[in-house]
Protein backbone atom coordinates (compact mmCIF):
# COMPACT_ATOMS: atom_id res chain seq x y z
CA UNK A 1 0.00 0.00 0.00
CA UNK A 2 1.55 3.38 -1.03
CA UNK A 3 1.39 6.01 2.06
CA UNK A 4 2.81 9.02 -0.47
CA UNK A 5 0.71 12.56 0.50
CA UNK A 6 -1.50 13.92 -3.05
CA UNK A 7 -2.96 16.58 -3.87
CA UNK A 8 -6.53 17.12 -3.42
CA UNK A 9 -8.66 17.96 -6.56
CA UNK A 10 -9.00 22.00 -4.69
CA UNK A 11 -5.36 21.91 -4.69
CA UNK A 12 -4.68 20.92 -8.17
CA UNK A 13 -7.50 23.64 -9.40
CA UNK A 14 -5.68 25.96 -7.15
CA UNK A 15 -1.77 25.00 -8.04
CA UNK A 16 -2.32 23.90 -11.93
CA UNK A 17 -2.75 26.49 -14.37
CA UNK A 18 -4.52 23.97 -16.94
CA UNK A 19 -7.00 22.70 -14.40
CA UNK A 20 -7.31 26.28 -13.25
CA UNK A 21 -8.22 27.79 -16.71
CA UNK A 22 -10.67 24.60 -17.69
CA UNK A 23 -12.57 25.76 -14.66
CA UNK A 24 -12.40 28.88 -15.58
CA UNK A 25 -13.74 28.37 -18.87
CA UNK A 26 -16.64 26.10 -17.80
CA UNK A 27 -17.57 29.02 -15.75
CA UNK A 28 -17.29 31.85 -18.44
CA UNK A 29 -19.61 29.30 -20.93
CA UNK A 30 -22.19 28.65 -18.65
CA UNK A 31 -22.39 32.40 -17.66
CA UNK A 32 -22.93 33.37 -20.95
CA UNK A 33 -25.52 30.55 -21.89
CA UNK A 34 -27.70 32.39 -18.95
CA UNK A 35 -26.68 35.74 -19.98
CA UNK A 36 -28.04 34.90 -24.01
CA UNK A 37 -30.96 33.42 -22.63
CA UNK A 38 -32.11 36.00 -20.61
CA UNK A 39 -31.79 38.20 -23.62
CA UNK A 40 -32.99 36.05 -26.04
CA UNK A 41 -30.60 36.45 -28.50
CA UNK A 42 -29.80 33.19 -30.05
CA UNK A 43 -31.43 30.11 -30.45
CA UNK A 44 -31.24 28.38 -26.74
CA UNK A 45 -31.68 25.25 -28.33
CA UNK A 46 -28.57 25.21 -30.41
CA UNK A 47 -26.13 26.66 -27.73
CA UNK A 48 -27.86 24.53 -24.93
CA UNK A 49 -25.80 21.36 -26.72
CA UNK A 50 -23.04 23.75 -27.62
CA UNK A 51 -22.60 24.36 -23.84
CA UNK A 52 -23.30 21.16 -22.69
CA UNK A 53 -20.89 19.39 -25.07
CA UNK A 54 -18.01 22.03 -24.04
CA UNK A 55 -18.69 20.84 -20.58
CA UNK A 56 -18.07 17.35 -21.62
CA UNK A 57 -14.83 18.37 -22.78
CA UNK A 58 -13.53 20.19 -19.97
CA UNK A 59 -15.20 18.39 -17.18
CA UNK A 60 -12.70 15.29 -19.05
CA UNK A 61 -9.65 17.60 -19.32
CA UNK A 62 -10.39 18.63 -15.81
CA UNK A 63 -10.87 14.56 -14.86
CA UNK A 64 -7.14 13.84 -16.96
CA UNK A 65 -5.26 16.41 -15.54
CA UNK A 66 -6.32 15.63 -12.09
CA UNK A 67 -5.87 11.73 -12.78
CA UNK A 68 -2.14 12.78 -14.25
CA UNK A 69 -0.83 14.60 -11.32
CA UNK A 70 -2.40 12.74 -8.74
CA UNK A 71 -0.77 9.61 -10.26
CA UNK A 72 2.29 10.89 -10.37
CA UNK A 73 2.52 11.96 -7.32
CA UNK A 74 1.88 8.44 -6.21
CA UNK A 75 3.75 6.23 -8.64
CA UNK A 76 6.58 9.13 -9.15
CA UNK A 77 10.05 9.93 -8.36
CA UNK A 78 10.83 12.78 -6.01
CA UNK A 79 14.15 14.34 -7.57
CA UNK A 80 16.00 17.47 -6.85
CA UNK A 81 15.82 19.94 -9.20
CA UNK A 82 17.93 23.61 -9.61
CA UNK A 83 15.84 26.79 -10.20
CA UNK A 84 17.21 28.03 -13.55
CA UNK A 85 14.80 30.48 -14.14
CA UNK A 86 11.48 32.21 -12.48
CA UNK A 87 9.65 35.47 -13.83
CA UNK A 88 5.99 36.84 -13.01
CA UNK A 89 3.65 38.55 -14.86
CA UNK A 90 0.49 39.74 -13.17
CA UNK A 91 -1.08 36.43 -11.87
CA UNK A 92 0.77 34.21 -13.99
CA UNK A 93 4.51 33.34 -13.84
CA UNK A 94 6.91 30.89 -15.53
CA UNK A 95 9.54 28.25 -13.98
CA UNK A 96 12.60 26.93 -15.32
CA UNK A 97 13.74 24.19 -13.47
CA UNK A 98 16.95 21.38 -13.95
CA UNK A 99 17.47 18.14 -12.85
CA UNK A 100 19.30 14.99 -13.62
CA UNK A 101 17.11 11.98 -14.49
CA UNK A 102 19.29 8.88 -15.32
CA UNK A 103 22.40 10.03 -15.49
CA UNK A 104 21.21 13.06 -18.76
CA UNK A 105 20.47 16.57 -17.72
CA UNK A 106 16.83 17.72 -17.97
CA UNK A 107 14.99 20.80 -17.85
CA UNK A 108 11.26 21.22 -17.22
CA UNK A 109 9.60 24.74 -17.71
CA UNK A 110 6.29 25.16 -16.02
CA UNK A 111 3.59 28.22 -15.69
CA UNK A 112 2.90 28.69 -12.12
CA UNK A 113 0.10 30.79 -10.68
CA UNK A 114 1.34 33.99 -8.70
CA UNK A 115 0.97 33.07 -4.67
CA UNK A 116 2.78 33.14 -1.61
CA UNK A 117 4.83 29.83 -1.89
CA UNK A 118 6.14 30.46 -5.22
CA UNK A 119 6.63 34.14 -4.83
CA UNK A 120 9.30 32.97 -2.30
CA UNK A 121 11.45 30.73 -5.06
CA UNK A 122 14.22 32.35 -5.85
CA UNK A 123 17.05 31.36 -9.13
CA UNK A 124 19.73 29.17 -7.97
CA UNK A 125 17.66 27.11 -5.28
CA UNK A 126 16.77 23.63 -5.06
CA UNK A 127 13.26 22.61 -4.80
CA UNK A 128 11.66 18.87 -4.77
CA UNK A 129 9.93 18.22 -7.83
CA UNK A 130 7.50 14.85 -8.70
CA UNK A 131 9.04 13.54 -11.85
CA UNK A 132 6.88 10.64 -13.61
CA UNK A 133 8.80 7.14 -13.88
CA UNK A 134 7.77 6.71 -17.63
CA UNK A 135 8.01 10.38 -18.83
CA UNK A 136 10.25 12.22 -17.07
CA UNK A 137 9.48 15.26 -19.17
CA UNK A 138 6.46 15.60 -16.87
CA UNK A 139 7.12 16.99 -13.60
CA UNK A 140 5.24 19.27 -10.86
CA UNK A 141 6.62 21.49 -8.01
CA UNK A 142 5.82 18.76 -5.05
CA UNK A 143 5.46 21.54 -2.39
CA UNK A 144 2.93 23.68 -4.72
CA UNK A 145 1.00 21.20 -5.35
CA UNK A 146 0.99 19.97 -1.00
CA UNK A 147 1.63 23.22 0.75
CA UNK A 148 -1.07 24.16 3.69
Amino acid sequence: MNERKRPTILRIIDSDYTAAMAILLLIIFWVLFWFLAAIHLVDLQILRYVVIGLTIVFLALLAWRCWLITHIFAEGVEKQADVQQVSFFRERGRLLVSFIWEGRPLQKDSLIPKNNYTQTIQEGQQIAIMVDRDDPRRAFIRDLYLRK
